[in-house]
């Protein structure tokens, strides 16, 4: 992993708790933080004594000049009317601009070196030993607004100096007296500064712990705490914000949302700490492939949201996706297990429509569902897409409300051996008329039904209608359906397919369920012992669609499928060369190396037919032979393919139909 250690991770983190000792020291004030917040509140009460300290020896020059009756009186007034500008300069200064430890303290020298010196003055030019314990006034004042305790132990030895030394000019009991004094106010004042500074550095620390918490929460409500990336919080606030920037300076981005292909089977396989793990390293290859360039989030589950600045045309979001898909199908390893996911992405550029954060993401998303529904790893939201998600809207509703028994049938294509020119058996496949819509395309309405969860009703209605027509067809028939990721991924769901099928009356080993490959790998696990269900009643499993996606000849031997459908595709591409034929010869020789039969779909003309028996693949479907058929024409398509098989082999067939 190398970017955290294991100890960083809470074991079964539910792929969205982390604990780290990484902030360990939150909460307390470092010695900078320290110094600043003292000199604030220091400040403060040093300002508050300034102003009247001022006063008070402003007012001392006129007891000086007019009152007291002694010798130096001018010079005493002067001292006053000096220190008493110095103060008000000093407590303007304070008041101004903000100090720093080191100003406060020196200025609490001079304060206290000041108010020393003027009763040093007094007392040298007229001593008075009654008013000796005046020189521990200066002492507490400091003691109390005392930044250091350099300054404040300076003050007590100072003032207590200098008190004595005067005290032994008065005789030995005024020193003795003096010194008594000199020692309550020594600890007096020690004990003032040390409960002052503590009650202010225990103020400052709540304070600075309460901000840390502050701010703490203030990150964890923005921050996913398992990846760090912006969580959806953090994503949604700022997709608006760039969207307000869009409407008032033409700013361009573009949105993709990034989904995990087989991350849940891994997750549910090997536990949620090596789930989490996995995300943490999805996300930093996320932040490494996006360049720089624009924000990852963490949308949720194993989906991310990504902001790419500036406009893009459709080849560099393609580039860019492929970036994003190569990096994150690298393999992983994890606590020594070597693993591997893919991704698929869907990007909508933010000049699509004037929409609102939530309309865009859900573009977004619709792209990359179509990415992963197609194979295509990569598909950007265009104006097609959105006559499709409009569609796709009043088809939900639609099928919502919908008699499903009654508007829902089954119509058949038939899969044919072209060896021997029989037809060996029948696709099921689903169609709707509805009431308010008409007849519906069935990738519209199939996906509406597995958006929203509808495909669990239709399923058992359309298997129980298809079973009852296949139950009156010749015994060698076999009978093909399809089943949806929702059918598969619930227990409830095939328990009650298989329910179905021992009330149908019809030998399950003529049944043959199809799945496909993004379906499995979404959850391989919970997709093989679903499978299992129906292979244990004696039922057959095809792949449908192989080739187009991920899954490999080690999937279908870990699935015990019976049959792989080739794609389409391959068929199409049949005409550009003799390349796309090889590699459909591989296939049609593994399946039968490995004892799996095959079908290859999509066969529309008769060259392509001749190249697919030039190769040794025996069984087809397409259009060639048909187009899907009511039930009621199969009878007649039978017979048809009866008298053309006896009279004249497979290309016979296909003229006959």
């Amino acid at each position: 992993m190398g970017r955290h250690s294991k100890r960083d991770y809470i074991a079964g983190g539910r792929n969205g708790l982390r604990a780290t000792d990484a902030g360990s020291n939150s909460g307390y004030a470092s010695e900078v933080e320290m110094r600043h917040a003292l000199a604030a509140s220091y400040q403060s009460m040093f300002a508050a004594i300034l102003l009247p300290i001022s006063v008070y020896f402003a007012l001392t020059v006129f007891y000086h000049l007019f009152i007291a009756d002694a010798a130096g009186h001018a010079f005493l007034s002067v001292s006053s009317a000096l220190i008493a500008m110095a103060f008000l300069a000093m407590g303007l200064d304070v008041r101004r601009r903000a100090l720093s430890y080191r100003e406060l303290e020196f200025f609490g020298f001079a304060f206290f070196a000041l108010i020393n010196l003027k009763a040093a003055a007094n007392n040298f030019v007229q001593l008075e030993p009654a008013k000796l314990f005046f020189f521990m006034l200066p002492m507490l004042i400091v003691a109390i607004f005392g930044i250091s305790t350099r300054l404040v132990v300076t003050a007590i030895l100072s003032s207590v100096a200098t008190m004595l030394a005067f005290a032994s000019q008065a005789g030995g009991d005024m020193l003795l007296q003096a010194s008594m004094i000199a020692l309550a106010g020594s600890l007096a004042g020690y004990c003032i500064s040390t409960l002052t500074r503590g009650a202010i550095s225990r103020e400052i620390r709540a304070r600075v712990t309460a901000e840390t918490l502050r701010q703490t929460a203030e990150a964890q409500a923005d921050q996913d705490m398992l990846t760090e990336l912006p969580n959806r919080r953090n994503f949604f606030r700022r997709l608006r914000e760039r969207l307000e920037r869009g409407r008032a300076g033409g700013e361009e981005f573009v949105l993709g949302v990034v989904d995990l292909d087989g991350f849940k089977s891994i997750n549910d396989s090997y536990g949620h700490t090596v789930g989490d793990l996995l995300l943490i390293e999805v996300a930093a290859r996320l932040r490494d492939a996006g360049g720089g360039n624009g924000l990852v989030s963490r949308l949720g589950g194993d989906e991310f949201a990504i902001l790419i600045d500036g406009a893009r045309n459709d080849e560099q979001l393609h580039g860019h996706g492929d970036t994003i898909r190569e990096s994150i199908a690298s393999p992983y390893l994890i606590s020594d297990i070597e693993f591997s996911v893919s991704a698929s992405v869907g990007f909508v550029r933010s000049t699509i429509a004037d929409l609102n954060e939530t309309g865009l993401i859900e573009r977004a998303d619709f792209a990359m569902f179509r990415a992963k529904a197609n194979g295509s790893g990569t598909v950007i939201f265009s104006h097609e897409h959105e006559e499709d998600l409009e569609q796709i809207g009043r088809v939900e509703q639609a099928l919502r409300s919908s008699d499903k028994e009654e508007e829902m049938s089954v119509v058949f294509q038939p899969q044919v051996d072209i060896a021997s020119g029989e037809t060996t058996g029948f696709e099921a496949l689903a169609r709707w008329n509805s009431p308010s819509l008409g007849n519906v395309r069935p990738d519209v309405f199939i996906a509406a039904a597995e958006r929203t969860g509808l495909i669990e009703e239709m399923t058992p209605i359309l298997l129980g209608k298809a079973l009852k027509i296949a139950r009156d067809w010749p015994g060698d028939i076999k009978l093909s359906f399809n089943l949806s990721i929702r059918d598969i991924m619930s227990s409830t769901a095939i328990d009650k397919l298989c329910r179905i099928i021992e009330a149908s009356d019809i030998d399950p080993a003529r049944l043959e369920f199809e799945v496909t490959e993004t379906l499995i790998m979404s959850d391989f696990e919970t997709a093989r012992k679903s499978l299992a269900k129906l292979q244990t009643l004696g039922a057959r499993v095809a792949l449908d669609d192989f080739g187009v996606g991920y899954a490999n000849f080690g999937h279908i031997d870990q699935l015990d499928i019976n049959t792989i459908k080739i794609d389409r595709s391959f068929v199409t591409r049949l005409a550009d060369g003799g390349r796309t034929a090889k590699v459909i010869k591989t296939m049609v020789d593994m399946c039968a190396t490995l004892g799996v039969g095959s079908i290859i779909e999509g066969v529309e003309t008769e060259q392509e037919l001749d190249v697919l028996q030039g190769i040794g693949a025996r069984k087809v479907q397409g259009y060639y032979y048909s187009k899907p058929m009511p039930p009621d024409e199969i009878p007649a398509f039978l017979s048809r393919r009866f008298l053309a098989r006896i009279g004249g082999g497979p290309a016979s067939v296909a003229r006959a139909v």
